[in-house]
């Protein structure tokens, strides 16, 4: 009789460098601090003209940051902005409802917009790919996100859609909308392409076939971006009333399959930048209304940039100057067209 053969288990390799990612993570929340101070530096404060001095907006901002960072509620933070104050990176200690109201003032939101987009811009010479989706975050009130895609008779109201555009070698996020749950995808990817291709240079964009839309494949054409995107099964054939780009496309995703998922998997990396922020800052949001709500996870992007901003220091040695990105920043206006808040009012005309 012959002797069995035991076949011993092939030992994974992970191409991850444990000994800078161990630096990266025991120095992440020194460094964190010190980096979210440096953001916070390049806000210029409102002029002061009377009254009594009114809180720094940057004290907001890093107060707020620390906060969600450490997950804890707003009562038990007031001891960490206490200690930020000793170390001199705020200039007093806010009270906790001062903070709440921060949160639900409208004008944060365009405010911590920009500094999300410049918290990127230290690694825009890494990122070349891009991917874009988007995904749930429950209020106080609701049942976790998976109920809802998932499940029956769930009410998509408490639900906020996060709609991130992000790099896929750093999961770094450049351009983010908030959105309520019901809000249509690919109604947001025009206006989020345009302006993450006023800061960062794209060579590859893929999404899933949720944007498969003529009018993103002509955006992404006028910019020099190739889109992996994939076609429903219902598409046969090139139809030469669609976009040269479209059709080229297609016959790349129906007869080439194997090169096109190479491009296109690489999607799967904002899948998992999604699971990142849920897992380090939790995938509800505390606030109770939908002003602060938005302006809560547009912080929590900000955070999770700052967290691979670390990552990428120890990987591959970069330098973060806030201040000169800053400057190179391009507001939301992209050949001429004003880049708005509501899809609706954005000129696309010479797409």
């Amino acid at each position: 009789m012959k002797e069995k053969q035991i076949r011993l288990p092939v030992e994974k390799k992970y191409s991850r460098d444990w000994h800078k990612y161990n630096l990266a993570k025991t120095n992440e929340k020194r460094m964190f601090v010190e980096l979210l101070n440096d953001l916070t530096k390049i806000i210029k404060e409102p002029e002061y003209k009377f009254g009594r001095p009114p809180i720094p907006i940057r004290d907001f901002i890093f107060c707020t940051g620390l906060k969600l960072y450490s997950n804890y509620s707003g009562r038990k933070a007031v001891s960490d902005y206490r200690t930020s104050m000793e170390a001199g990176y705020v200039s007093r200690t806010p009270h906790f409802n001062t903070i709440k109201d921060f949160l639900n003032c409208p004008a944060t939101y365009d405010l911590l917009s920009k500094l999300l987009t410049i918290s990127a811009m230290p690694l825009k010479k890494l990122e070349d790919k891009y991917s874009l989706d988007s995904s749930g975050f429950g209020t106080y009130t609701s049942e976790r996100w998976n109920r809802v895609k998932w499940g029956k008779n769930v009410k998509w109201k408490d639900y906020l859609k996060g709609h991130i555009l992000i790099g896929t070698r750093t999961n770094i996020i450049c351009e983010a909308e908030i959105t309520p749950g019901t809000f249509s995808d690919v109604r947001q990817a025009p206006k989020m392409i345009l302006q993450a291709n006023a800061n960062f240079k794209m060579k590859e964009l893929s999404a899933d076939k949720a944007y498969n839309s003529k009018l993103v494949f002509r955006i992404l054409n006028a910019i020099s971006t190739v889109p992996y995107i994939p076609f429903k099964h219902s598409t046969k054939a090139p139809d030469p009333n669609n976009p040269e780009i479209w059709n080229n496309m297609f016959l790349l995703f129906r007869d080439k399959k194997e090169e096109w998922g190479q491009h296109y998997f690489k999607r799967e990396n904002v899948e998992t930048t999604f699971a990142m922020v849920k897992r380090r800052l939790g995938e509800h949001l505390l606030s109770k209304n939908y002003t602060a709500q938005r302006n809560e996870l547009l912080m929590k992007f900000i955070c999770h940039n700052i967290c691979c901003l670390i990552q990428a220091i120890f990987d591959h040695k970069i330098r973060v100057n806030f201040h000169l990105c800053s400057k190179m920043y391009v507001e939301r206006k992209v050949s001429g067209n004003l880049i708005t808040r509501d899809a609706s009012k954005v000129d696309y005309s010479t797409y």
